[in-house]
């Protein structure tokens, strides 16, 4: 099956995702987006799979789909790292064995195996928003939702969630990322762009990325390297984008 997530709004948004997608939605209306995923009304379907999001199997769904929400960011059930890791898991009535495999695994992955034993509070914002990252992949969702929290990690941790996120969607898969920052969706390998609670673009990302007029007129910046991409092709310094540092710099010395 190649659409495996499907939303539609009324007739005012409406798209599927197949598996192995990397989503980033951007504009004034994630915040009702999110809500309507969580809290399904009767203008809204959702589908997973072959199964729709309905009052009878909401908790099957719910087992697929995982969140981490910017509000809960704070919000901890364990009194250690470890446990707030290991909550879902043992929700699930994951084996001590199992769950021991997956957190060694998954806190060396994350650089987190030195806190294991500490207390949530007292960690910095990146290593939190990286915890709550680990206790949703541990549970091997296939729908991860992230709500605005990705701006809250310092710059080797964003580079270390992203490919973990890159590796996450190889594996099939689908990554929904709910931001505010144009740079992030360079990450995307598509974008929607919701505004006043309607879909106003949808498309591959440097598709959208190049939709210049009407980014300006929602008021959407466009990422510095796509305008320096922009500006080099304009004096023949390059042929295509080149939307990571690391590429750029290497057509740039051919």
């Amino acid at each position: 099956m190649n659409d495996y997530f499907k939303y539609r709004y009324s007739t005012d948004i409406d798209f599927n995702l197949n598996v192995g997608t990397h989503l980033a939605i951007i504009g004034n209306s994630n915040d009702f987006f999110l809500d309507t995923l969580i809290n399904k009304n009767e203008k809204c379907n959702i589908f997973i799979g072959d199964k729709e999001y309905t009052p009878e199997n909401k908790y099957y769904i719910r087992k697929l789909m995982s969140f981490v929400l910017y509000k809960h960011l704070n919000i901890f059930v364990g009194e250690t790292v470890r446990d707030e890791i290991i909550f879902g898991l043992e929700s699930l009535a994951y084996t001590k064995d199992d769950i021991n495999e997956r957190v060694a695994s998954l806190s060396r992955r994350f650089k987190l195996d030195h806190l294991l034993e500490k207390d949530p509070n007292s960690l910095g914002a990146s290593d939190k928003v990286k915890m709550k990252l680990l206790s949703s992949l541990i549970i091997k969702p296939n729908v991860l939702v992230i709500d605005s929290v990705l701006c809250e990690l310092d710059y080797v941790d964003k580079l270390l969630v992203f490919d973990i996120l890159d590796e996450y969607v190889k594996n099939k898969g689908v990554v929904i990322n709910l931001t505010r920052d144009m740079e992030e969706t360079l990450e995307a390998d598509r974008i929607i762009i919701l505004y006043d609670n309607k879909l106003a673009c949808d498309g591959k990302t440097i598709s959208v990325l190049n939709e210049e007029k009407l980014l300006k007129r929602l008021g959407l910046g466009m990422p510095f390297i796509v305008e320096l991409n922009k500006y080099l092709m304009d004096y023949g310094m390059i042929d295509k984008y080149h939307l990571t540092n690391e590429k750029l710099v290497g057509a740039l010395w051919k």
